[in-house]
């Protein structure tokens, strides 16, 4: 069963505000769940999501790297994946998050008026509060954005996230930081940004040609020409592969690095060359050195 917090958070204006939320436990946990519900004036169904500006989970028992999750702008987008990344298995990772992570402000059934994400957490101690950071806005000034969460407590990913907006490039270079190990990553181009509100259309971009090459760390064994052998390599971690499934990242120009992914200390970086100027998400799945 899950152990409620007390603490909630409430937005209802159409500029952005940011609100901070400090969690008490009695027990340790091993996640968090983080509840949206989206309250229109007009009975409009909504996907609270796309109101997210920014979203920041602070631990501090892990000093530098007590910011498990830091997102803002377009890498808000990758909260879901992030949610499915952290699970020990794709049976878990499916109900993880009620958003799709390939097509994050989507409205369905299951996102009507509400949405959930369970995130790694792993507390360490009860000496010290859990603090997330929320910027949101909403789309009428007599609308009201809730926020509530749990904790949970079954086996998660004992792991933290960086993930980075390259913007526009044909040539990127992106280390991760050497107080972390780094156990795997996620490369994938957008067409969209992300615009806070309910009239948010970033989109994920459909697979194409355009990234000609991935290297990690410049190796000769980990850097690929033909970066398309990675394109089901996310899917293998967060649902098994279902290839050809409308929903799968192997749809969308996206290039997973995570199964018999090097165990190396210090810092490392990936470089992406793409042959047009395209945005790039970089999701790093981190573990404490």
């Amino acid at each position: 069963m899950l152990e409620q917090s007390a603490q909630t958070l409430s937005f209802s204006t159409v500029a952005a505000a940011e609100k901070t939320a400090v969690l008490k436990s009695t027990a340790l946990y091993t996640g968090l769940r983080i509840t949206m519900s989206y309250l229109d004036a007009g009975g409009v169904a909504q996907n609270p999501f796309e109101c997210i500006n920014k979203i920041v989970v602070d631990v501090p028992e892990y000093g530098n790297n007590s910011r498990r999750i830091d997102l803002s702008g377009n890498t808000v987008a990758s909260l879901p994946l992030l949610s499915q990344l952290g699970c020990m298995d794709s049976q878990d990772a499916a109900s993880a998050t009620s958003i799709t992570s390939t097509d994050p402000t989507s409205v369905t059934a299951s996102t009507t008026g509400f949405c959930y994400f369970d995130l790694p957490i792993n507390k360490l101690n009860l000496d010290e509060d859990l603090r997330v950071t929320i910027s949101a806005v909403v789309d009428n000034a007599a609308d009201v954005l809730e926020v509530a969460f749990a904790f949970l407590d079954y086996p998660m990913r004992e792991v933290f996230f960086r993930v980075y907006d390259t913007g526009a490039t044909t040539s990127h270079q992106q280390w991760f930081p050497a107080d972390g190990t780094l156990q795997g990553a996620s490369i994938t181009q957008y067409d969209a940004a992300w615009a806070p509100g309910i009239a948010n259309t970033f989109v994920y971009s459909a697979r194409d040609d355009d990234v000609t090459k991935i290297s990690l760390n410049g190796e000769q064994s980990t850097t690929y020409a033909n970066p398309e052998v990675l394109m089901g390599g996310t899917d293998e971690i967060v649902s098994g592969g279902p290839a050809g499934v409308s929903t799968s990242w192997a749809a969308y120009d996206n290039y997973g690095m995570f199964k018999n992914f090097p165990q190396l200390s210090g810092a490392q970086y990936i470089n992406i060359d793409s042959s047009a100027s395209e945005p790039f998400l970089i999701v790093g799945v981190m573990s404490d050195a």
